[in-house]
């Protein structure tokens, strides 16, 4: 579903990005525009754990007509060419869906940004941050009534995600499976979407 890529490379290439974003738009001026924003992030551990989420389509498709999903994941990374603007547009047309945003995310700025365009979550690279890292900008997105969904490919990955205190993960390896602790939510792949459940045992 996610091809690989080079995390560095397009981590470099959008802080750069975020600096002129902080430039045109100040971080005071973009927690100002939160009074405007008319959604509030749904809880989406909640979701997973009242088993109420259960499959996610990963799809930037603004025409978007199915509706044999439960939630959205959409890629906004400047670096294809995506606008975080149509997180906006998804959450007006499919308001009832959780909606996750696809990017690579280790700033606060980016955390704010992403509730103020109408997201209910985010997904997080733990192999470009350090625990320390990990742990401030999760504390900060629990505090704003967002959740990170940690991206696992191995064992450090997942070990830098439980210290962080995760409660949900996106796995790219069922080898792991077994190392997540119970009570955590999963997200695994297949060829065409993404399904979640609450690992129980």
């Amino acid at each position: 579903m996610f091809e690989k890529i080079n995390l560095k490379d397009y981590f470099l290439k959008t802080q750069t990005i975020l600096q002129t974003k902080k430039t045109n738009f100040s971080y005071e001026m973009l927690g100002r525009s939160l009074a405007a924003n008319a959604f509030y992030p749904k809880d989406i551990y909640t979701l997973l754990l009242e088993q109420k989420l259960s499959t996610f389509l990963y799809t930037n498709n603004l025409n978007l007509k199915q509706n044999d999903f439960d939630g959205i994941i959409i890629p906004t990374s400047p670096l294809e060419k995506q606008d975080i603007q149509n997180i906006s547009f998804f959450r007006r047309y499919h308001h009832e869906k959780p909606i996750i945003q696809f990017d690579f995310i280790f700033d606060e700025y980016q955390i704010l940004e992403s509730l103020v365009y109408g997201a209910d979550a985010f997904i997080i690279f733990p192999k470009m941050l350090k625990i320390l890292q990990l742990k401030k900008l999760y504390n900060f997105a629990i505090h704003l009534g967002l959740e990170a969904i940690f991206y696992i490919e191995n064992k450090k990955d997942l070990n830098n995600a439980i210290l962080a205190g995760a409660r949900i993960f996106l796995v790219n390896d069922e080898k792991l499976l077994p190392l997540i602790p119970k009570n955590k939510a999963l997200i695994s792949k297949n060829i065409k979407n993404l399904h979640a459940c609450i690992k129980d045992g």
